[in-house]
């Protein structure tokens, strides 16, 4: 067998040095900086001046003219950290108040993470392909909000940094049931982004967006928050699903998902963005706001003047047949089936014919007959109507 070589007396030494330090010393010499012209290069020692004695030191390989601000965006500064940490304090005394400590120390840990840069890896790269090319056949009645978002993508590309990048906040107006949360989320997974949900039907306060007040002792961080310290991104999607029932009855608040959004929705505000339990600022001004809504009227004008508003229409009966085949094709490509199935085209007819049926019935329909001829082994979708309620009659006295 052959021995272990045994470590140099110099690297157990450093090794012991650095067991011994504070975490906090152990993190700041890993992520000393040296700026070299508009560069910033991480370096694990301190830059040893050479002797008359020694030998000139090998010049370091050039650096590529781009650094990381091309794909990268800084959402949490040095500065806004370090207040935070200032204004948590030292740690408590009191059990109840350690836990909400330990918490916001862990979130602020977050925020640091690679010095508060997050990547914006669509920004000036013009290598990445057209990723809603293939949205067209899926979200037939969505092309105009397609065009859109591929505009705001193409500038995003050829913006000179990933601080200049961003794609405006887009409002889709339509019936229920017509794919709104359906083409949100598309949009996020095609371009590679993390996705966030806000339910604002009834939502009478912004602690879900903008965090709890650290006055409190179960104070939790905010949704926009947990989007860019737990992620790597800086341009996550954040959807605002049926923005038209926000509570409006309480706008003259402070804290209402009104006024938290009309700060999100700016961009000079949304670069000032503060989560209230840590009091903490970042720059979310990259986030990707897709707001959703039914009826238009009931959005106020404040939030109708930030967004940028699309209607969409039910599908015709060929937008619909092409929405059923790309969900049946999905459906074969995630499960083991027979070869050639396809629809029963009898069926398949009488549901295109039928034009009030909206596009999350419709792919209620496929799941189920595609489930119906995995289980009878037929290569045929069979498509039934969903059964319509008929209202009972009351008996008694009038």
């Amino acid at each position: 067998m052959s021995r272990r070589s045994t470590p140099p007396p110099r690297l157990i030494l450093e090794r012991e040095r650095r067991r011994c330090m504070d975490p906090m010393e152990r993190y700041a010499e890993r992520h000393q900086h040296l700026e070299l012209g508009n560069l910033s290069v991480c370096a694990s020692e301190a830059p040893v001046p050479p002797t008359a004695a020694e030998p000139e030191p090998i010049s370091a390989p050039e650096l590529p003219a781009t650094d990381r601000t091309q794909h990268m965006a800084r959402v949490f500064t040095p500065e806004a950290i370090a207040e935070a940490r200032e204004v948590l304090g030292p740690k408590p005394t009191n059990s109840r108040d350690v836990t909400t400590y330990v918490r916001s120390v862990a979130c602020l840990d977050r925020a640091q993470r690679d010095d508060g840069w997050r990547s914006v890896p669509w920004a000036g790269s013009m290598e990445i392909a057209d990723p809603f090319s293939g949205m067209g056949p899926e979200f037939a009645n969505f092309s105009e909000v397609i065009a859109h978002v591929r505009e705001q993508w193409t500038l995003a590309r050829h913006a000179r940094c990933a601080g200049e990048a961003r794609i405006e906040p887009i409002l889709v107006v339509g019936a229920p049931g017509i794919g709104k949360s359906l083409f949100a989320t598309a949009i996020a997974h095609r371009i590679g982004e993390r996705l966030s949900i806000f339910s604002a039907g009834g939502a009478q306060d912004a602690m879900q967006l903008c965090g709890t007040d650290a006055r409190w002792g179960n104070a939790r961080t905010g949704m926009v928050f947990d989007l860019l310290s737990t992620g790597d991104s800086a341009s996550p999607v954040l959807v605002i699903d049926e923005v038209d029932k926000i509570a409006q009855e309480s706008t003259g608040s402070r804290d209402t998902p009104v006024n938290t959004l009309l700060d999100l929705l700016e961009e000079d505000s949304a670069r000032r963005y503060r989560d209230m339990s840590l009091q903490l600022e970042m720059d979310a001004s990259r986030i990707i706001v897709v707001c959703t809504a039914n009826e238009r009227e009931r959005i106020l004008p404040p939030l109708l003047s930030r967004l940028t508003e699309f209607h969409i229409t039910s599908p015709t009966a060929e937008q619909r047949r092409a929405i059923l085949q790309r969900h049946l094709l999905r459906l074969i490509e995630r499960h083991r089936c027979p070869t050639g199935i396809t629809f029963d085209e009898m069926s398949a007819e009488a549901v295109l014919a039928t034009p009030d049926l909206d596009v999350r019935v419709l792919l209620r329909m496929v799941r189920a007959g595609f489930a119906s001829a995995l289980a009878t082994e037929s290569g045929k979708v069979i498509l039934a109507p969903p059964r319509r309620r008929v209202a009972k009659r009351r008996i008694g006295f009038i």
